[in-house]
């Protein structure tokens, strides 16, 4: 197959061109095999066979059909063609992961989730799942504490629930008060805020279940001994309790803090702070598998434990 553009592919398959928005808008599909127009809601036609487009899109299989069968081939328009409600940008992106030629990924947040919203609505199930794999492999990460509330809030808006609940899941890094969250309620609508305020309470909630049980029979048998002479591994509880109460003090920072602390306030009368590295990481590493293995339960649509 030949597709003719207006202008050069970038050659690199794993990171978009400069200015992406700029190098899709100028993106031509001409292909002389074409048999099919696709028209953007902004008046850009695409001109490509038919083909490949039916086998990655049922739901364009059955347009593209309807429009051949009832195209006459003595109008003014050569070919079908099929009226989009997607801009040429999102077009131009999508074509390229449906077509054998290097895909190209637009450059900002709000047009990412525009372009999985596409290919969700026309269920393309490979193509979403090959733009989520090259999305999901950029450094520094895609959803990450900086980008999770907007992600989060876009995802909402476009019905993408994988990335809704993988940017939720994200902000819980922050700590869920009026202080944390000032800068982003005026950019959350209120109904999706409270959304994540139902599911960061569910997540406490079965953190405080599975922390429990953590603590009565998962810490490493090596974290006990004649370490802590106020209480045996005291500050540990503590920790453990904390975490159930603010998930954002989960982290290996935290942690450390929590047992240097403890040994600085207890001097010579405590010997925490001689627990060897290898007890520390091997407890640290459990309770990273009890929290993390919680978190993957929690669903914004059930009360209950799922697995994903």
């Amino acid at each position: 197959m030949s597709v003719i553009m207006s202008t050069q592919m970038a050659s690199d398959k794993s990171s978009p061109p400069p200015n992406s928005e700029e190098f899709l808008e100028k993106l031509r599909f001409e292909d002389p095999d074409a048999d099919v127009i696709l028209c953007s809601c902004d008046h850009q036609e695409f001109r490509v066979p038919k083909l490949y487009v039916i086998k990655v899109s049922p739901v364009l299989r059955e347009l593209i059909q309807s429009a051949s069968s009832s195209h006459d081939a003595k109008t003014t328009t050569p070919l079908p063609s099929i009226q989009l409600s997607d801009s040429g940008v999102t077009l131009s992106s999508l074509l390229t992961f449906v077509l054998p030629i290097p895909p190209v990924i637009p450059s900002t947040i709000e047009q990412i989730m525009i372009l999985l919203s596409a290919a969700q609505k026309y269920q393309m199930d490979l193509v979403l799942s090959y733009i989520r794999s090259i999305v999901g492999s950029r450094d520094p990460p895609f959803i990450r504490p900086e980008t999770a509330f907007r992600v989060y809030s876009l995802a909402q808006t476009y019905g993408l629930r994988q990335e809704t609940l993988h940017a939720a899941r994200t902000t819980l890094t922050f700590s869920f008060t009026l202080q944390d969250l000032e800068s982003e309620l005026a950019t959350i609508p209120g109904v999706y805020l409270h959304e994540l305020w139902k599911y960061y309470q569910k997540v406490r909630a079965y953190l405080t279940l599975d922390l429990t049980s953590f603590r009565t029979t998962g810490i490493p048998n090596e974290m006990f001994g004649q370490y802590c002479t106020p209480g045996t591994i005291a500050w540990l509880g503590e920790y453990i309790n904390s975490i159930a109460e603010s998930p954002a003090l989960f982290n290996i920072t935290q942690f450390h803090m929590s047992l240097s602390r403890h040994a600085n306030s207890w001097g010579s009368q405590c010997r925490c702070a001689y627990i060897p590295d290898k007890a520390t990481h091997n407890c640290w590493m459990a309770l990273t598998n009890v929290v993390q293995g919680c978190m993957t339960k929690v669903r914004f649509d059930s009360d209950d434990y799922e697995n994903m």
